[in-house]
């Protein structure tokens, strides 16, 4: 009798310490850190994702800098039927130009960002036209020194896939910043495509 006894308190106990284990599994999954996936095709719009720059001035037209635009087109597109074009006046041997967005995340936590995104290139060169540059922090860049190189635009003829990894410390607010771009290194006017932007914050 007193074993029958014992073996139903043990089965108790062990239900109790699995209960146990399921309800702390899920507490720390609905308030631990949770991953971020966004990807961006630009098939409806922008998706939030604004144009930038730090270019230097315009020796040619006083009182202003050398042109650069950010806008959405229907080619080249990696995939779909959109990308946006990246398009710098670059004469000057100077000036990057991108996109950003902020993404908002866990407060106050080391995080992971990974991002990825196709670029497409005219033309395939051995001289450095033009470097890709990728940033992720917890502030709105705003000069190119603040964006990393990743590679080189004119790696190859068509769509090359890029990455930029960084670890950062966010704040109270929660708030990662992402840019992608371009950086002149060769004096000439340019323009590349970018598509199929995907970042995880992990």
């Amino acid at each position: 009798m007193r074993k029958i006894v014992r073996m139903r308190t043990s089965f108790k106990l062990g239900a109790v310490i699995g209960i146990l284990i399921i309800i702390s599994a899920a507490v720390g999954w609905y308030f631990g850190p949770k991953s971020i996936a966004y990807n961006e095709g630009f098939e409806q719009d922008f998706g939030g994702w604004i144009g930038d720059a730090d270019v230097p001035p315009d020796p040619n037209n006083s009182g202003s800098n050398v042109e650069w635009n950010v806008s959405r087109t229907t080619s080249p597109a990696k995939s779909g039927q959109h990308s946006v074009e990246l398009y710098i006046d670059g004469r000057q041997d100077d000036g990057t130009v991108w996109i950003e967005k902020m993404l908002l995340t866990e407060r106050n936590a080391q995080v992971q960002v990974n991002v990825s995104f196709d670029l497409y290139s005219e033309s395939e060169s051995f001289n450095v036209i033009a470097a890709v540059v990728g940033f992720a922090g917890t502030s709105n860049p705003e000069v190119e020194a603040e964006l990393k190189v990743v590679g080189k635009a004119n790696d190859v003829s068509g769509w090359k896939r890029y990455t930029y990894i960084a670890t950062l410390e966010t704040d109270s607010s929660g708030e990662v910043w992402v840019a992608l771009g371009i950086s002149v290194r060769w004096e000439t006017e340019m323009t590349y495509n970018m598509d199929d932007v995907k970042v995880t914050i992990d």
